[in-house]
């Protein structure tokens, strides 16, 4: 008997987590478009970055989505600590959209409703219908799991040592109050889903083996446990990153301590609004809504200064530190949409170092600056380019590795191709400097006419640059196509100077370091057109 109760609670269990994880994939999927314009709202005033926190967490059906996110965010400096503030409270109550769906109570049919999006799923060819599917098939197997634990549960309400059990941690006093909050706690913390304690409670409610105000105790808890997500992930995050997740868990805290003093006229509030005795499952959802609404109105005006708190409280990161160049993070991953929306801005963003490079080399070939003064600058902007791709990578391999729909893996793919050929086209060009400057130290001096040659390659290949930076920009394919006529035109002038070059070397003795190098400066030209045409294969779809 113990045995079959045992597996039926943890299947019903597993098979609600597992829906609730199918759903919640589901929802971000179809929500991917909406949290690309996240980031712009979310970088206003509190009160918008709470309703964003609402937003969000709605979406994709997680808390701990939304908040982890939000760490990433302030990780790669994206949002303040004090705009965090407003999503952690947002998401306070978006989470408790959760409780409304199971209030829905139509176990009986989630079997059949995940049974027939499953099937669906064969036959559909349409991305975002499979992925509406999928949300579908988890919110059946959420209803599911759920009956599977009430019929599980149920045999436990005629065993007098489990129903004994149950009440030694009855809020029926304040130390009971306490006891159950931690159990809610605990069990959350351990389970990382607040959606699934939610759920147990609720059956356990519905089964008699707890009151309703020993529920309601537990969901306070709950709110507590879902902290630990947060923590867990800004272990090694930075200084204010560690304070968004403290006051996570700060003000959830904080509000289990009033709710839990002012037990009993809470719950007499509660009883106000839902009638526990008809309609308990909604009564426990209003119980958690209530709960979050009343603490994040009791915080708003308390933001300010719990973030000042947290910055005397929490050391600030060493001035020492390696600061990230991009404003990407690992815990950004949970939101593939808002990453592949970032890592455009962050790969626009190497352009204008590449541009930069580009304009320090052209001073030379000018004559306005000598290349002694320049090597030590484009050093440092190769430098930061590595850093660069290094960051962008890490993060859009962690979403490949994920599952993303079609869309966002054929961006993240031109991303990352993109990223990989500007930071070799900067390696080229620091090359070029070296050449120049060790040409330079060893007295080797271009005449005017192979000064003016490589000063007119090197403004072609710029302008090439600047015409494929723009149509990614744009992600504009008639202009990736428009840029094949001027790397054909820089092919036809590469080989028209190395021609050049090769009929004045058999007609005229130069010194070897003057003739190797001034060839290994137009075949790095040449190889940076090359790069810049492998960028367009990718967007033109040139097969």
């Amino acid at each position: 008997m113990y045995l079959d109760i045992f597996l039926k609670v943890l299947g019903g269990l597993g098979l609600f987590l597992y829906g609730m994880e199918n759903m919640s994939k589901g929802m971000q999927k179809m929500a991917g478009e909406r949290l690309k314009k996240i980031l712009a709202l979310l970088t206003t005033n509190r009160i918008m970055a709470i309703i964003m926190g609402v937003f969000v967490t709605g979406l994709v059906q997680s808390s701990s989505v939304s908040t982890v996110m939000t760490i990433g965010f302030v990780n790669a400096s994206l949002l303040s600590l004090k705009q965090a503030l407003g999503v952690i409270l947002g998401a306070n109550i978006g989470t408790t959209i959760t409780g409304w769906i199971l209030v829905l109570n139509i176990g009986k049919y989630g079997l059949p409703m995940a049974g027939a999006a499953a099937i669906s799923t064969m036959f559909f060819t349409s991305e975002k219908a499979r992925t509406r599917a999928m949300a579908v098939m988890g919110l059946g197997l959420i209803f599911f799991g759920l009956e599977l634990m009430s019929d599980g549960l149920k045999p436990l309400r005629s065993l007098p040592e489990f129903v004994s059990l149950f009440h030694a941690f009855s809020a029926s006093s304040y130390s009971g109050v306490l006891k159950a909050a931690a159990v809610g706690a605990l069990l959350t913390a351990v389970v990382q889903s607040s959606s699934a304690t939610l759920g147990i409670t609720i059956t356990l409610a519905v089964q008699g083996l707890i009151d309703y105000p020993t529920a309601v105790a537990l969901v306070l808890g709950e709110n507590v446990g879902t902290t630990i997500t947060a923590l867990l992930a800004s272990l090694n995050a930075t200084a204010n990153a560690k304070r968004a997740a403290y006051a996570h868990t700060i003000i959830n805290i904080t509000g289990v301590i009033w709710a839990t003093t002012l037990f009993r006229p809470y719950l007499r509030l509660l009883e106000n609004v839902v009638d526990p005795v008809n309609n308990l499952t909604a009564a426990i959802a209003t119980a958690h809504t209530m709960f979050n609404i009343l603490n994040v109105v009791m915080f708003v005006p308390l933001v300010g200064y719990l973030g000042d708190f947290l910055c005397k409280v929490v050391k600030s990161d060493s001035p020492v530190a390696k600061e990230r160049v991009t404003h990407l993070d690992i815990l950004m991953a949970e939101t593939p949409s808002v990453v592949v929306e970032q890592t455009q801005k962050e790969i626009l963003a190497m352009g204008v170092k590449i541009k930069e490079i580009f304009g320090e080399l052209n001073q030379v070939f000018t004559g306005e600056e000598k290349i002694e003064n320049q090597v030590g600058k484009i050093e440092k902007l190769e430098d930061t380019l590595d850093l660069f791709q290094k960051e962008i990578s890490d993060v859009n391999f962690r979403i490949l590795n994920g599952t993303l729909d079609y869309s966002n893996t054929e961006d993240t793919r031109e991303n990352l191709q993109t990223c990989d050929e500007y930071e070799t086209i900067s390696d080229y060009l620091l090359r070029i400097a070296k050449t120049l400057k060790k040409m330079q130290d060893n007295g080797i001096e271009l005449n005017d006419y192979k000064r003016t040659t490589l000063n007119n390659l090197h403004k072609s290949v710029e302008t090439l640059f600047g015409d494929i930076n723009r149509a990614y920009e744009l992600r504009d394919k008639d202009l990736f196509i428009d840029s094949i006529k001027k790397c054909n035109l820089i092919k036809v002038e590469y080989k028209k100077a190395r021609a050049s070059h090769l009929e004045h070397v058999s007609e005229n003795v130069m010194p070897a370091m003057l003739s190797t190098g001034y060839m290994d400066i137009l075949n790095n030209y040449r190889r940076i057109k090359d790069h810049l045409y492998n960028i367009v294969e990718v967007f033109a779809k040139i097969n």
